[in-house]
């Protein structure tokens, strides 16, 4: 028997005492105890329980997340799981939108999945606005309750993914690990799931809607050079700092380098850095020896004075 509703038929069809039901359904009880215990020491300040649902809120930032069934990586589950969730990277980027003047700040938030860093920088900067990109149906239904349970309103959510083409194309997506869905299959799991996603550019949308940009957040599991591409107007008009995820592996999924998005965007006047001890170092190019996953890319004329203070 090994859910509620197991134990619950059993007791109901006299196939279980009593006693043995309360036994029964403690063993079950017993891990909220258990979750209580090993909280302390994390960055979570509380798991909450209501019908059909599950939130789990943060120390710092104070934000609260919808933990979705199945989904193993989570933000709140990452941080039960290691204490944390990208602590190093959110405190930098704490740091430089304040730089960057605060809440008077445009935020582009691609691949938003289920908004952390849009929940966190709406709690730290309020009045800051922008839009948040997230392709994945599913996914972009967390990331509307999520803003809901935070009230978020100046950063606008948008059922939408970014690349160098508008149009519609197929997405594979994983509701154990929803942050690794991508135009390619980056994961070989057992659960992957196919969906067509409407596409725009950055350059389309940002001329449509009169969207500008001083600073993204761009996570799209290897796509990333497909979306600055076709964002290379805005990046040329408006110069916005960028926080970007570049892994080898994933970039290698579309043919390409970490090292052609850095040609990319120094073509544009940026420079790329790596967060190393909670400050900037330059990282011209990315080779087999480099960890960091995650780079900062300034521009070498806007962002002089920002880049000498982070550094």
């Amino acid at each position: 028997m090994s859910n509620f509703s197991d134990i619950k038929s059993s007791y109901q069809a006299g196939r279980l005492d009593k006693a043995g039901y309360i036994r029964a359904m403690y063993e079950r009880h017993e891990v909220l105890l258990d979750h209580a215990r090993h909280l302390g020491p994390t960055n979570l300040a509380g798991i909450r329980i209501t019908p059909g649902e599950v939130t789990a809120t943060f120390k710092e930032p104070p934000i609260t997340l919808v933990c979705p069934a199945a989904d193993t990586r989570i933000a709140p589950i990452e941080a039960f799981n290691f204490g944390d969730y990208e602590r190093a990277e959110i405190q930098l980027v704490r740091r430089l939108v304040g730089l960057l003047g605060g809440a008077q700040v445009r935020f582009l938030d691609i691949g938003a999945n289920a908004g952390f860093y849009s929940l966190a920088l709406a709690h730290w900067f309020p009045g800051l606005g922008g839009v948040a990109f997230e392709p994945i149906p599913t996914t972009y239904g967390h990331l509307l309750r999520n803003f809901a349970l935070n009230d978020v309103t100046r950063i606008t959510p948008r059922n939408l993914g970014l690349a160098d083409q508008a149009g519609e194309l197929v997405f594979f997506t994983y509701p154990s690990q929803s942050g690794s869905s991508s135009m390619t299959r980056n994961v070989d799991a057992a659960d992957v799931q196919e969906v067509r996603c409407p596409v725009t550019t950055l350059d389309a949308y940002s001329a449509q809607h009169q969207q500008g940009a001083d600073f993204i957040k761009c996570d799209v599991e290897g796509a990333e050079l497909f979306v600055f591409k076709g964002g290379t107007e805005l990046l040329r008009r408006d110069r916005p700092a960028i926080f970007t995820e570049m892994l080898r592996k994933w970039c290698a999924k579309y043919q390409y380098h970490p090292n052609d998005l850095i040609a990319h965007l120094a073509g544009l006047g940026y420079r790329c850095h790596v967060v190393s001890d909670g400050r900037l170092a330059p990282c011209p190019t990315v080779t087999d020896e480099t960890k960091e996953t995650n780079f900062i890319f300034l521009h070498r004329d806007q962002h002089a004075s920002v880049a000498a203070a982070l550094s």
